[in-house]
């Protein structure tokens, strides 16, 4: 299913999280010197931190007054504060890109999850249908079911026989713990099983396949998709072999195995903030969540990455 009927939604209470800018963390809060001077000289690396700073502060500004004449009561929060999974309020509300988008999402179960978009200027928002232009009328379309939420598939991994508590929304990279190294590994799919050397594997559902899976050469789904799949990275078969398992989609009753031959390899799970240690032995296991994220999304909003090619 694309989109869930809901009947009208009523929005009594409503958790905000948002995410600290790269400006107010290291020029107001640890006034790192460095940095700092860069914008004190107008430096190219650091010329769209302080617009970008006020246009996420504009924006959470106006989300909040757009919730209050609303009388919909709100609590809010930083991303780094949440704690357990949240269940006592009817829609968590990201504020800031597709990183806080995701990090919200590994907190949510059954409560629907609706990005905005703080800053356009520096943020592309892939996740984010909201903004500091239309906030106001994406709320009322949400409570008058006129913007329906979508179903988006998430995995689920098992490491050494236990569950992580993360549902994985956009990715996990399996790899060497330094870029620099190999990955050493037994990958096995569908009853087939390979030893190989390559960069790493990413594995994701269809939210994940415009970024990291799409840049390595796997493929485009459409957001809603029941199917995830699996890119080897940078495979380094030797002259002599051939490996099947380079990638591939995977139904939603499929599983994928790697058993670690790495003395310090490393699970990342959506971006750089998560992580697992996978040594040498470990096992992971990874499988569809029955846990889907209900989140306001557009049901097209992959096209854009098929259409564009």
């Amino acid at each position: 299913m694309a989109t869930i009927g809901r009947g009208q939604v009523k929005l009594r209470r409503v958790l905000v999280v948002f995410k600290k800018s790269t400006f107010q963390i290291q020029a107001l809060e640890h006034r790192e010197p460095r940095f700092l001077k860069l914008v004190d000289e107008g430096h190219v690396a650091v010329t769209r931190v302080k617009v970008a700073h006020s246009e996420h502060q504009d924006t959470l500004e106006l989300l909040q007054k757009a919730l209050t004449v609303r009388n919909i009561e709100f609590k809010s929060c930083e991303r780094v504060e949440l704690r357990g999974v949240v269940n006592d309020v009817d829609l968590v509300i990201s504020v800031g890109g597709d990183g806080t988008f995701l990090d919200a999402s590994h907190y949510v179960h059954t409560v629907p999850l609706l990005g905005v978009n703080s800053s356009r200027s520096s943020s592309f928002g892939h996740f984010c249908i909201a903004n500091e232009a239309n906030i106001g009328t994406i709320l009322d379309g949400i409570v008058s079911d006129e913007i329906k939420p979508c179903q988006l598939l998430r995995l689920e991994l098992t490491l050494n026989g236990s569950t992580l508590p993360e549902l994985v929304l956009n990715e996990v990279l399996v790899c060497h713990s330094n870029p620099a190294g190999t990955s050493r590994y037994f990958l096995e799919v569908r009853e087939c099983r390979e030893e190989q050397r390559s960069g790493g594997i990413w594995i994701g559902p269809p939210a994940g396949s415009t970024g990291a899976l799409r840049a390595a050469g796997g493929q485009v789904l459409p957001i809603t998709a029941q199917q995830y799949q699996y890119v080897v990275r940078e495979p380094g078969p030797r002259p002599d072999e051939s490996w099947q398992l380079v990638g591939g989609l995977l139904n939603r009753s499929d599983s994928l195995r790697v058993l670690s031959q790495m003395r310090t390899g490393t699970l990342f799970i959506d971006g750089q903030h998560i992580d697992y240690c996978f040594a040498l032995g470990d096992e992971l296991v990874v499988s569809t969540s029955k846990q889907d994220l209900v989140a306001y999304v557009k049901p097209e909003t992959n096209n854009i990455f098929v259409e564009h090619k």
